[in-house]
């Protein structure tokens, strides 16, 4: 269940509860996966040119450098490193997990809900931060993402706020659905004076700023594979002429 329907008193409506896109998650993942396989990579070729040289038991000479033969050999009860096993996949695979933990933490901990009267933004698990920022305090909301976010569809939300800072909120799927259900909640708001061709036209602007930038996404990702069909057809004349 929602954590910011507690926050919401019974007056209100909530119009719509968001979570933090996946995109964190695969993110996170991959900073790990790829910390993991350099630790494995380096562990590997370390065996293959020093460990596999090693006779235990005796000492080993590595470019003129004295190896004592006990150096590769660490018993920690739990878990044991010798010249076959290093702990370097384990200090890599660490670096990796503490650069997933805060990718983990957003996506599990934040938490956005849009009411007829507010705006709040939740994030923390143990120790809570709550956001809240009134509809008629919002001056306009900026969707922002790069190329994936257009390709994956997400992207985070700025908040132009007025006597208050501005919010930033993380990335979210389908964010344009929450720009303009925001601005039809402020259309409807009793206290925010929004006049019916006000609203039409920043709802109207909204979809031409998608669109607009779907186009330019489709435009560049046109230019890069034209640039790569060019060289890979240059390199088919080189071969051939070669």
């Amino acid at each position: 269940m929602s954590k910011v329907t507690d926050l919401i008193s019974s007056r209100e409506k909530i119009i719509s509860i968001k979570q933090p896109h996946w995109i964190y998650l695969f993110q996170g993942f991959l900073w790990f996966s790829f910390f993991l396989i350099i630790g494995l990579i380096i562990d590997h070729y370390l065996y293959l040119y020093v460990g596999s040289k090693i006779t235990h038991g005796h000492s080993y000479n590595l470019g003129g450098v004295f190896i004592p033969p006990d150096l590769f050999d660490i018993d920690l009860y739990f878990v044991t490193f010798n010249e076959e096993f290093t702990p370097i996949p384990w200090l890599f695979g660490g670096v990796g997990m503490a650069i997933l933990w805060p990718y983990f933490l957003i996506y599990i901990s934040h938490e956005i809900a849009l009411t007829n009267k507010q705006i709040i933004h939740k994030k923390g698990i143990i120790f809570v931060d709550i956001h809240q920022v009134d509809l008629d305090d919002i001056r306009g909301a900026h969707v922002e993402h790069g190329a994936m976010g257009w390709f994956i569809g997400y992207g985070s939300i700025h908040l132009d706020c007025r006597f208050i800072d501005d919010v930033f909120l993380p990335a979210i799927g389908e964010p344009y659905q929450l720009v303009k259900a925001l601005h039809n909640a402020q259309y409807k708001h009793p206290d925010i004076e929004y006049g019916e061709e006000e609203f039409i036209d920043n709802i109207n602007d909204i979809d031409e700023r998608r669109v607009n930038a779907m186009r330019k996404e489709k435009k560049r990702r046109l230019k890069q594979k034209a640039a790569m069909d060019f060289r890979k057809t240059q390199k088919e004349l080189r071969d051939n002429n070669g």
